[in-house]
This record gives C-alpha cells, structure tokens and sequence, in this order.
C-alpha cells in the first residue's frame, strides 16, 4: 500500500514538474489597456444612445403640446362668426371694444389676428404656466377663392378666411397649422 502512495505521489509530481512553464501568469497590458478602450467606447456609445433618446422623448413630448395647444385655438376659432355680427366688413383684429388683455369678447374669427401669448393662455386669459417658454400666436388673412395660397388683393373678402397658428419655443418654432374657414352664410354662384 505504500508503494502505491508512493507512486501516487511520483506521478503527481511528475505531472507538476512536466508541464512546461509559461511567463504568462495573467493578463498583459496590453490587453488590459485594449480591454479598457473597448469598454469606455462601448459606455460612451450608450450614454450617447440614452441622451438621444431623451432628447428625443423631450421633443416628442413637445410637439404633442403643441398640437394640444393649436387644435384647442383653432377649435376656439372655429366657434366663432366668420364676420362680426355687429360690424360687419370691419378690417381684420379686433374691435375698439374687444381689446381686452383676454379673448372673451371675440366675437369672430378675425379677431384673432395678430394674437399671442407667452405663456398661453386660456379663453378667459388664464396663463398654462406649465408651459412658460412656450408662446402661441395666430394670424388672420384673407386667401383667394380659387386658390387658398395666395392672398386676396388689396385684402378683399372671397369668403374664405386662412388662420396660421404658430407654436414655439423660446422663437423656435415646434410646429404651425394654417387652416382654411370658409364663410358657410354667403350664398355660393349659380
């Protein structure tokens, strides 16, 4: 039974002292180095990827208020007469009565020529103040009948009234809607 500890332990011995010797006991710098290049390119590449991705949902999130905020003016705008009921063929803004720092007295849809807001405001003139670097404005023109890009000359009335409304942010624009009214209580040529 010696023996065969005895030759156990020969062959385990003869083992550790065959295996040839290598100087390479770890990694080298090299390859260290090379491992810490690649690691810093990957983690730059993906804060870059998350950055972008926030700017991103930022804008995104923007441009959906902005929509909010010009389909709630143009649906406003779309309450109201085409002409004032009062004074009709008046030029376009609002009446002497109207100017009001609010929208309340807007009786028609020229009133809103030239209106803006920063930060907008409700009918009622009630800031949004969640949104204080945006500013919403309208213009108002009168658009030819036969083709809604070209204004009327010398600012006629062929019964169709073009609103641009115009939404930015801190003078960048985020988006702008133009919207053609007609006037439904002119009678239309035979």
């Amino acid at each position: 039974m010696n023996r065969s500890i005895k030759q156990n332990n020969q062959s385990r011995l003869s083992a550790i002292t065959t295996r040839p010797f290598s100087p390479r006991g770890g990694f080298s710098y090299v390859e260290v180095l090379l491992s810490a290049v690649i690691i810093s390119v990957l983690t730059v590449s993906a804060i870059k990827l998350f950055a972008n991705l926030g700017r991103s949902t930022q804008a995104t999130t923007q441009a959906d208020i902005a929509a909010m905020l010009a389909v709630e003016m143009i649906e406003e705008i779309k309450d109201r007469h085409y002409e004032d009921p009062i004074a009709p063929g008046e030029s376009l803004g609002p009446e002497f009565d109207e100017i009001l720092p609010t929208r309340i007295n807007y009786d028609d849809i020229d009133d809103y020529n030239n209106w803006s807001a920063s930060p907008p405001q409700n009918r009622f003139g009630q800031p949004y103040w969640q949104y204080p670097d945006i500013t919403r404005s309208v213009v108002v023109s009168y658009v030819a009948a036969d083709d809604f890009t070209l204004p009327t000359a010398d600012d006629q009335d062929e019964g169709f009234k073009e609103v641009i409304i115009t939404i930015t942010n801190n003078n960048n624009t985020i988006i702008q809607q133009r919207y053609v009214i007609a006037d439904t209580s002119a009678t239309l040529p035979q």
